[in-house]
């Protein structure tokens, strides 16, 4: 994946570990769909890249952005209060 964008959050246990959000390059599919990569790395259960599709490019950006954002919001990491968002290890 040709990464276009990267997030590093933290994940407040003991010993603090990092969770690295990457955003990967757009790119259309032989249908004609386009389809984003991403990849969560550091939380269980999502250590491998995955992909959405939308009509176009910045659609797929769009809801690869919006995936990562349920999928972090969504975790159990985060319902506990350990993921934060300010400063990496």
């Amino acid at each position: 994946m040709y990464e276009i964008a990267q997030r590093v959050l933290v994940l407040r246990t003991e010993p603090p570990r990092e969770v690295v959000v990457t955003i990967g390059l757009p790119y259309e599919e032989p249908t004609g769909e386009w389809s984003c990569p991403y990849r969560i790395d550091g939380l269980e259960g999502w250590e491998h890249e995955r992909k959405v599709s939308g009509l176009d490019s910045l659609e797929a950006v769009e809801r690869a952005m919006t995936t990562v954002r349920a999928a972090l919001a969504d975790s159990p990491e985060a319902k506990e209060g350990l993921l934060s968002w300010e400063g990496a290890l």
